[in-house]
């Protein structure tokens, strides 16, 4: 308290200087909004930072709107004053919009290191239309001679996806997803994946739909901004324990944003 009291007689005493350190407070939060962090728990470090710095900004900004108050009480200098309140504002209207063209033009921590790889080749997911039948309309694409359409991911909204997938039959046990960045085979949201996409095999004698849109979350990189993922598709024997990779498909997907 006694802090905030020194910096409010500064406030006072020196009217620039509040200006200027939100000012300054907003260059450094749009200069970290604009960083590439390749790394997820580094990342999470600046963003902290940054709540922090944003909290320091709101109070800088009401004791700057507040300062010139009691520079009113003191001085009853109406001009001056109001000089002052213009001065205040514009120094807010210009921080606030600084930090929206960082937040606009940012790279992704993730996609920004991770860019599409040149001339691979990879698919797209569906889009998922609540108003039609789209789950009828992907199976239908399904063909049994030809492997490449055994697995299919659609996605909800951004970083949010589904898969379906069909096989041959296959022994009591779990199939799951392992998901891994194409160009670097990083693996994505491993724990949380492989968990979400757990499902049991579908005692069937033929080929069928062993799992049908099962959601996960690829949580790495940022809305619309793409990089490219390799989907293997795994199965494990609930006798043996023993795991074996069913097949693997590229899809470019986007990150959840969180």
């Amino acid at each position: 308290m006694k802090r905030l009291q020194q910096i409010w007689n500064f406030g006072i005493n020196h009217p620039w200087f509040l200006p200027i350190m939100v000012l300054c407070l907003f260059g450094v939060l749009s200069l970290l909004t604009l960083v590439a962090v390749p790394s997820r728990p580094l990342m999470l470090c600046v963003e902290g930072l940054l709540y922090l710095i944003g909290g320091i900004i709101l109070l800088s900004v009401v004791l700057m709107f507040a300062s010139t108050f009691g520079i009113f009480r003191r001085n009853k200098n109406v001009a001056e004053c109001m000089g002052l309140l213009g001065i205040n504002i514009l120094t807010v209207v210009i921080g606030f919009g600084t930090q929206i063209f960082a937040g606009i033009t940012n790279p992704d921590p993730y996609a920004f290191f991770h860019p599409i790889p040149a001339g691979i080749a990879y698919n797209i997911p569906i889009e998922n239309d609540l108003e039609s039948n789209i789950c009828s309309l992907r199976h239908e694409a399904v063909n049994e001679s030809d492997s490449t359409t055994w697995l299919q991911v659609s996605t909800d909204f951004m970083g949010c996806f589904a898969y379906t997938f069909y096989y041959h039959d296959l022994p009591a046990g779990d199939i799951f997803l392992r998901c891994y960045e194409a160009g670097t085979n990083d693996p994505l949201s491993a724990d949380k994946i492989e968990h979400s996409t757990l499902s049991p095999t579908y005692a069937e004698n033929a080929f069928c739909c062993q799992v049908s849109d099962k959601h996960f979350v690829i949580y790495e990189g940022a809305p619309m901004q793409y990089y490219v993922a390799r989907f293997e598709v795994w199965y494990r024997s609930a006798e043996t324990h023993q795991e074996q990779k069913l097949l693997d498909k590229l899809y470019r997907v986007d990150g959840y944003e969180h």
